[in-house]
């Protein structure tokens, strides 16, 4: 938010050292970097070292509500039965899902 990068090179590194997982908040970049601003991954071409993703549809985007968590389908299983704030959250109004994924292929 303060305009700093994270050093994504050296903490995939690391967790790849120590058996870690990779989770960022793309909440700042999703939009704005990498050529096709899918964000700080994309960025420093790290987009396959990473193990989740998590953004918003708002901010550069244009959406204004809602986000989203990106990783393996096993991943995003036990975050769909396990996560208290999706069990007792609604879904994204259609138009904005409608928009955000046009806003994906303009990008």
């Amino acid at each position: 938010m303060d305009g700093d990068v994270a050093p994504l090179p050296e903490i995939i590194n690391l967790a790849k050292k120590y058996g870690a997982y990779t989770f960022i908040d793309e909440c700042h970049a999703t939009g704005v970097f990498g050529k096709h601003g899918m964000g700080t991954p994309e960025y420093f071409g790290v987009e396959k070292d990473i193990d989740v993703i998590n953004s918003t549809l708002g901010k550069a985007l244009g959406g204004g509500t809602g986000g989203y968590t990106t990783s393996s389908k096993e991943v995003v299983g036990v975050l769909r039965q396990k996560g208290r704030p999706y069990l007792f959250s609604n879904s994204i109004a259609p138009p904005v899902v409608g928009g955000s994924f046009e806003v994906f292929n303009m990008l």
